[in-house]
């Protein structure tokens, strides 16, 4: 592939996803690099006022979740810092790092870890008490460590920019997406930091000095979600930025009363992206592929026990399920098998029989926690003895999921992956006509890298030959509708 053909893929990947429906994670604020490089690269950044509440002291924890154009360029996310360099504090990426500097008047400068080069959400997070220590972590895994005097922060009259640094103004602008900005007036510990990293927050939580969640869709104000008026306003030519769909790994409100949140997402380390293992009863292995913006993530309900309760009326009188209830959000597609610990289900108290006849163990799922369950699939397997029920490829839903199991099935079978999921295009790149897979029942639509709608059509085979010869070349996306389920191809014709 030659070097612009590997531009073209990345500014698709960038920016297709501005076509696709809103996620949990709501929107966030976006700055193309392409469009921006191609014109009069102009600053693009907001400001967020003087506040001396900025100015916190003895404690600080900064928090941001980023998908950079390129993670290895010298970026400034974030910061409040004079020219004189002596004061305030600076949170950015570099080198594919979480880099960050405080002042107490000395200057503490702190990198570590390592992201993905592009196409990656990552959460960064920096802590600073004076007198202990800094601490810097990405995606809740410190992964760098500075000891401190006892000297407070710097205060800074200078106003609060994201997005660019803020000493000039006009150089280390961040390009990409930039979501979740969260600034405190605590130095909060790893725990704190992973507990709340894939939740929406209320905006009234304590030592909450600053937060910004992105989620308007229009407009050049961004709101301080904290109530603490540190209103941004962007100085920007309207060509090069915009709000745009965020695939970051945060959950709705819902989210926000669940215990040990974990999710699956690329941007994570690379060996566990598609996994999350926990000790709640509930571990998640998916079918996301790298530079796949998709996620999904977790968390339950604290119960205990079993329960009969919110069943269909039509159950055996003898099926209870596990009164641990885990809700779900998810953007995009993902498929995923679902391994349920008995044991660990049962948050201590009583738990589901074990090792009984395998599809008697049946997957729920509700909408909201008002409502009855749905069986949606049968046990696929048993391990460990017994003691851990496996669900296979199973389409991720928003909501609420358990598990349950009665002396008769409910689901005679495991059901088949959703076929959207099989969708496969071929040849790629083509000349003058490719093929489509699996797509029986499907709408399928063509655009180019604008969002122009070049094509549209009905899948009334399982496989269809497409006659592309009067299209231009180019690197296209396809989009894919079948019952409620989406995903998106990437094409490229070369004549």
């Amino acid at each position: 592939m030659n070097h612009r053909l590997i531009l073209l893929t990345l500014i698709c990947t960038l920016n297709f996803h501005s076509l696709i429906a809103q996620t949990s994670a709501g929107n966030s604020f976006y700055v193309d690099y392409p469009s921006w490089n191609a014109g009069s690269q102009p600053p693009v950044y907001f400001d967020c006022g003087t506040n001396n509440i900025l100015n916190t002291g003895n404690e600080l924890t900064l928090e941001v979740w980023v998908r950079l154009y390129n993670s290895t360029w010298n970026q400034k996310i974030l910061g409040k810092v004079t020219p004189a360099f002596n004061n305030g504090f600076l949170m950015g990426a570099q080198l594919g790092q979480n880099y960050t500097e405080i002042w107490n008047p000395g200057l503490n400068t702190i990198q570590g870890g390592s992201t993905p080069i592009d196409s990656a959400w990552v959460h960064f997070a920096t802590s600073f008490a004076s007198g202990v220590q800094m601490l810097c972590y990405i995606n809740g895994e410190q992964v760098g460590g500075l000891p401190l005097t006892s000297s407070a922060i710097a205060s800074s009259t200078n106003p609060f920019i994201i997005g660019i640094a803020p000493w000039d103004l006009s150089n280390f602008q961040t390009f990409g997406q930039i979501d979740e900005v969260r600034i405190w007036s605590v130095a909060k510990t790893q725990a704190e930091i992973k507990s709340s990293m894939h939740k929406t927050l209320l905006g009234t939580e304590q030592n909450l000095v600053a937060y910004y969640d992105f989620n308007q869709s229009s407009g050049g104000v961004l709101p301080d979600v904290s109530g603490n008026a540190n209103t941004g306003n962007i100085n920007s030519a309207a060509n090069y930025w915009s709000w745009s769909p965020s695939y970051a790994a945060v959950g709705n409100s819902t989210m926000y009363d669940m215990i040990d949140v974990n999710g699956v997402w690329y941007g994570k380390d690379p060996s566990l992206y598609n996994y999350a293992t926990t000790t709640n009863g509930l571990n998640l292995v998916s079918s996301i592929q790298a530079k796949n913006f998709d996620y999904a993530v977790y968390g339950h309900n604290d119960s205990a026990g079993v329960s009969a309760t919110w069943l269909p009326i039509n159950f055996p009188n003898d099926f209870n399920r596990c009164s641990r209830e885990w809700n779900l959000n998810k953007g995009g597609n993902v498929n995923s098998d679902l391994y349920f610990n008995i044991s660990n289900a049962s948050g201590g108290g009583d738990s589901l029989p074990k090792n009984l006849a395998v599809q008697n163990y049946t997957l729920l799922h509700r909408t909201t926690n008002n409502q009855n369950f749905t069986a949606i699939a049968a046990a696929g397997s048993l391990l460990a003895t017994g003691t851990v029920v496996k669900f296979s490829g199973v389409s991720l839903q928003d909501g609420f999921y358990s598990f349950g199991v009665g002396s008769s099935p409910v689901i005679t079978s495991a059901p088949e992956l959703n076929g959207v999921y099989e969708v496969q295009v071929f040849p790629n790149p083509c000349t003058y006509e490719f093929t489509l897979s699996n797509v029986a029942g499907s709408s399928i639509t063509l655009y180019d890298l604008q969002g122009k709608k070049i094509l549209c059509w009905e899948g009334t085979e399982l496989s269809q030959k497409i006659n592309v010869s009067q299209i231009e070349n180019g690197i296209y996306m396809l989009q894919i509708n079948r019952d409620q389920h989406n995903i998106s191809k990437k094409l490229i014709i070369q004549k």
